[in-house]
């Protein structure tokens, strides 16, 4: 593309200044090296996966707290006496904890899991903590039985939206694995026809 454009930039230059050729090199020169050194600062900027360096680092940042968070829901659950809600907050310890693993192999796929990250995530945390601190208490009125009551409703709902999250970010990895599938069926029936016709 420089090659081009220098190309391009030399021949108008040439035209332009009555036929003279030290200018329209020196113009043409300038205009390569130009458009090659804008294009080598931007390809720099690219990661390998097309995703730009400042949006890596923000995944990367992002993919800490919720690592962070998950640890708290983590150390949380084993404060929980109930084995109904230990299990709740289990399953949706298991579906961040392999969201988080498929976002660091596929950061493109971030954009799926940002918003449960961002907001679901960091509230079902404090939710949890909030609640194994009630939980732990000697006394309960009627009021708090109703909020430790639908805390535990609501964890079953954030569970499935963990779950529903990753099903979305591994869509693409099942699509990949139909298609290899499909190609090696392909590649063995083909094997089978010769061997069919002697």
């Amino acid at each position: 593309v420089s090659w081009n454009v220098g190309v391009i930039v030399a021949v108008t230059t040439f035209f332009l200044t009555d036929f003279r050729f030290f200018p329209s090199f020196l113009s043409g020169m300038g205009a390569m090296l130009a458009t090659s050194f804008v294009m080598k600062k931007r390809d720099g900027k690219i990661t390998p996966g097309g995703l730009l360096k400042e949006e890596k680092v923000y995944i990367h940042s992002q993919l800490h707290e919720a690592r962070k968070k998950w640890k708290q829901m983590r150390i949380a659950r084993f404060r929980v006496r109930s084995l109904v809600m230990w299990q709740k907050i289990s399953r949706i310890c298991t579906a961040v904890d392999k969201m988080i693993r498929a976002v660091e192999q596929h950061p493109h796929q971030f954009r799926l899991a940002q918003s449960f990250f961002l907001n679901e995530l960091p509230m079902a945390v404090t939710m949890i903590e909030k609640y194994v601190y009630l939980i732990n208490q000697p006394v309960r009125n009627q009021e708090m039985k109703e909020a430790l009551w639908k805390t535990e409703r609501l964890l079953d709902e954030v569970a499935a939206s963990a779950e529903r999250r990753l099903l979305e970010i591994l869509s693409n990895d099942v699509f990949d694995l139909q298609v290899e599938t499909k190609l090696l069926e392909q590649s063995l029936e083909q094997q089978k026809l010769p061997e069919t016709i002697k």
